[in-house]
């Protein structure tokens, strides 16, 4: 149809990249993120909004949460949510590229002009793995942004822990039901099987960890075992990637 402006595979690539890191409660034309990266992609902010809850229509977990997202997405759209379940590391490669087609050259000191030192806004958005940002986005926003174990509620200190490791089962990679919110130190003991939960959902600590007897390993650690993890509201986890945690990852045994 003449007059139509299309999105180019270069603009929907940047899209998917904001999907995969803005809440979908902050999807809206009055986010800093969004006005940002409409403006470089030649986008209206209301636009560039209106397509990031399009994908929301495709995405497993909105759908599955109870909520919905507009009903516009194009066959594009699904054509390259497919792209991402089917070839992750291509995907994540593509979106990557476009990203970095976005950035402009520095302003160096030999430019003329007075240098802006005012401390404006920044945007937040970060180059890094679609798949691992939708995975993380997902399994907070299960867990209502609350460590499942400690109840921290800062974003920046909780990370999206898989429970079966990424590398050693691709069909759980995007699956919230394989991550658990974890405070980032308790992330890092449950990725090196220094803890993990039992059949009834309890903290278990390793041997190794009981060793030590500081006042730090006491209130992380042995404060919490045998504390049973919070549930999420949605996609609560799966015992089978708990119990291969326990049996291949978690040290038992000193």
């Amino acid at each position: 149809m003449a007059g139509v402006n299309h999105w180019t595979r270069d603009q929907l690539l940047v899209a998917f990249t904001l999907y995969s890191q803005i809440p979908f409660g902050k999807l809206h034309s009055k986010n800093p993120d969004i006005i940002h990266y409409a403006e470089l992609i030649g986008r209206t902010p209301g636009a560039l909004a209106m397509k990031l809850v399009n994908l929301a229509s495709l995405d497993p977990f909105i759908i599955e949460s109870g909520r919905t997202g507009l009903k516009g997405a194009s066959n594009t759209d699904r054509e390259l949510w497919k792209e991402m379940r089917l070839d992750t590391e291509t995907f994540d490669f593509e979106c990557l590229r476009a990203m970095n087609k976005l950035d402009k050259p520095a302003t160096t000191l030999h430019d003329s002009g007075p240098v802006d030192f005012s401390g404006r806004e920044r945007t937040t958005i970060v180059k890094a793995r679609v798949d691992q940002q939708l995975f993380r986005k997902n399994v907070l926003a299960a867990y209502e942004y609350r460590c499942c174990l400690t109840e921290l509620e800062e974003p920046a200190l909780l990370v999206a822990s898989h429970i079966r490791p990424w590398a050693d089962a691709v069909e759980h990679r995007l699956n919230p039901s394989n991550g658990l919110c974890l405070s980032s130190l308790h992330d890092k003991a449950f990725d090196r099987g220094l803890i993990s939960f039992n059949e009834h959902l309890e903290m278990i600590v390793s041997p190794k960890l009981k060793k030590l007897t500081s006042d730090i390993a006491i209130e992380n650690f042995a404060k919490y075992e045998g504390k049973q993890l919070r549930m999420p509201v949605s996609y609560p986890p799966d015992m089978s990637q708990l119990k291969y945690h326990r049996q291949n990852i978690f040290i038992g045994k000193i």
